[in-house]
């Protein structure tokens, strides 16, 4: 008998985006035809994100008894049954033949060296100790399931990056474990180690050991969730550490594939577009699973011990020109998808080379970064009053969620208005309407005493984009039709449009609505968070299932579906040492990064198990979008003052696709 698991991942997996479509790739996938890819990144084989190129979704686990007793693979019975086994059909002196030949055949391939003892197991692979090698090829780790990058021949030049997406997970299967050297040998605990390509520029990992194995033991026999499938897959997948790296320099980037390769050895993978001088620093933020687990109602110790501080790193600065704002716009590119997240790189702003829409903001953050999407171009912006005929499609839009969506909420109308004036702060109070299609509004949502801007003339303004008010749980779509009477009467003869409930009538002059929902369910306990993973998938599942269902009534009131875009999940800074005060313990939050992008990956894969659905609700991801910028909220929760938050609002208004294009 041999048993098959089919367990590659597990339900909350880690699953990063994987391809990335644009708007005519989106259109051939969706009308059943093939895509051919210009990249030459080494994965491109086309499938939705969250899933394997089979289509199997990524959550999906199954354990399968194959018996070559029994005519058919049966799936193990559940509540711990046991599955009754059919009588063999094989004589029994054909199985003792069978059993003695295959006795005689591994023996002789054991003898020749065919296949190897118990010593070469996968746990044992990772249980070594790292050590160099003699000569300039050095082999640190064993990566176990991955071919080592071949060594390329005397004096190759690296080859420099293009400007192309590539696919996350194949990036970190990469095997660079023949050109690493240690950094330091040991500093807070750990070995810090860097692999990088002998043939590409800007690709590698950092390795990160854990030097006290008996800590390490400890962590892992720690109890961190009810739920035994996720415990076990945190553990294998996760591990107890967690860490933030930000590379600064040329390009910023937080790279957010973290991999527990076991034994407390942590992989980084990064790959960087840009190429010259950068300084690296790492800071180890967690220990004992505390970044994750979800047992225990206490609050997220942290540790926030820094590994490195601004390492410096050299990226083919001698032979590669590193990419510019002026260079990339003179690009011939493809637009972007509408439907799927867009990957794209912060470049750092060179004097003399920033577009025009890219000089007030750098004005205005003091910071030198600007987004841009890899190997494709957004074709509607708003900025500085483009696009302007576009607000004669009179669209209107609803931001449904937490203060993220609020502050999404607020520079998007200060896009569509085409002002410079960024967003000073970040005001938490009002049910509000844009104050740009509206002046009379200006006091719903700016704090008394706070300086105005003097609004355009409201008569060129006619998109309406309208906040419901926080609502982190997402209340609308989410309440029981027992509890909420906004459900209720549907089918009611004497009402308007019976086939539909209050919420749907509510929406019904929407063409549009943007939401997110995470911040509160894994904030603090006394504001009603610490959700599980498991439950916040239940949760989300409620919340597309609804808003599909919505979209299904829409045409009883004689209106097309609503354009649903999630988004997404936007990281959380560290809870700072000097931040932690009498309160902190008593609140018992739960937001850190790790688990704030375990909860991204879960949405997306969500959202994708299908063609049907993968093109029924739009997706920006939020996270990579603000993670590089973590160390640099200015509220210690908000991004308004950092350029994440202008490369959200560029993804969103595409999306949105206010102007109708394909």
């Amino acid at each position: 008998m041999t048993l098959l698991l089919l367990d590659e991942t597990c339900p909350p997996c880690k699953a990063p985006v994987d391809f990335f479509l644009t708007s005519e790739q989106e259109h051939k996938l969706t009308h059943g035809e093939g895509i051919n890819s210009n990249s030459n990144s080494e994965d491109q084989t086309p499938h939705l994100p969250g899933h394997y190129k089979d289509h199997t979704p990524f959550w999906r686990k199954e354990i399968l008894i194959m018996d070559h007793s029994i005519d058919s693979t049966t799936l193990l019975p559940q509540d711990g049954e046991k599955p009754i086994k059919p009588p063999s059909r094989f004589r029994p002196h054909i199985l003792l033949f069978t059993v003695v030949l295959s006795c005689g055949v591994g023996v002789t391939l054991l003898v020749t060296g065919f296949i190897t003892g118990p010593t070469a197991s996968h746990d044992n692979l990772h249980s070594q100790s790292l050590s160099l090698t003699k000569g300039n090829t050095q082999s640190i780790h064993n990566l176990a399931s991955s071919t080592p990058e071949e060594v390329p021949a005397p004096n190759t030049t690296l080859a420099c990056p293009k400007w192309e997406t590539f696919n996350v997970k194949a990036q970190g299967d990469k095997d660079f474990s023949r050109n690493c050297r240690v950094v330091v040998a040991e500093v807070g605990g750990f070995e810090v180690t860097l692999c990088e390509s002998m043939r590409e520029c800007g690709q590698g990992y950092f390795l990160l050991k854990r030097l006290d194995k008996a800590q390490c033991d400890k962590a892992m026999a720690r109890s961190i969730s009810w739920d035994y499938e996720f415990d076990a897959w945190m553990k294998k997948e996760i591990g107890p550490d967690a860490f933030v790296i930000t590379f600064s320099g040329p390009q910023r980037a937080a790279p957010s594939d973290w991999r527990h390769m076991g034994n407390c050895i942590y992989k980084h993978p990064f790959r960087l577009t840009n190429t010259g001088n950068y300084t690296v620093s790492i800071v180890h933020s967690h220990e004992n699973f505390e970044a994750v687990q979800e047992k225990d109602r206490t609050w997220l110790r942290p540790v926030n011990n820094n590994l490195l501080v601004n390492w410096p790193m050299h990226i083919c600065s001698s032979h590669c020109k590193p990419f510019t704002s002026d260079m990339i716009d003179k690009m011939t590119l493809p637009v972007c998808g509408r439907w799927h997240p867009t990957q794209g790189v912060y470049l750092r702003s060179v004097e003399g080379h920033m577009l025009e829409r890219e000089k007030y903001k750098v004005e205005n953050f003091h910071n030198p970064y600007y987004w841009h999407p890899l190997a494709c171009k957004y074709d509607q912006l708003f900025e500085l009053g483009s696009n302007s005929e576009c607000h004669q499609k009179n669209h209107s839009v609803k931001f449904f969620g937490d203060s993220q969506v609020r502050v999404s909420w607020d520079i998007t109308d200060r896009r569509l208005a085409g002002t410079r004036e960024p967003l000073r702060n970040s005001g938490h109070d009002g049910v509000r309407q844009n104050y740009f299609h509206n002046d009379q509004s200006l006091n719903d949502f700016w704090d008394n005493g706070k300086e105005m801007a003097a609004p355009p003339d409201p008569s060129k303004h006619r998109t309406m984009i309208d906040f419901a008010g926080r609502d982190g749980y997402l209340l609308w779509f989410t309440s029981e039709y027992v509890t909420n009477p906004d459900y209720w009467r549907l089918g009611d003869p004497a009402l308007p449009y019976p086939e539909t409930n209050r919420i749907d009538r509510k929406l019904r002059e929407f063409d549009s609505v943007l939401f997110n929902v995470a911040m509160w369910p894994m904030s603090g306990v006394r504001d009603g968070g610490q959700y599980s993973a498991g439950r916040f998938k239940a949760m989300f599942s409620w919340i597309v299932e609804t808003m599909m269902e919505m979209n299904h009534r829409r045409g009883s009131m004689n209106v097309g579906p609503i354009n649903f875009i999630w988004h997404g999940v936007s990281s959380y800074p560290l809870t700072r040492t000097q931040d932690i005060n009498d309160d902190t313990p008593i609140r018992k939050d739960w937001r850190s990064p790790y688990r704030l992008k375990i909860w991204s990956d879960l949405a997306e894969n969500i959202l994708t198990p299908s063609v049907q659905l993968a093109t029924s609700i739009r997706r920006v991801d939020t996270f990579e979008m603000t993670h590089p910028f973590i160390h640099e909220a200015p509220d210690t929760a908000h991004y308004f003052t950092t350029p994440a938050v202008e490369a959200e609002t560029d993804d969103i208004l595409h999306k949105l696709n206010l102007c109708e294009r394909p």
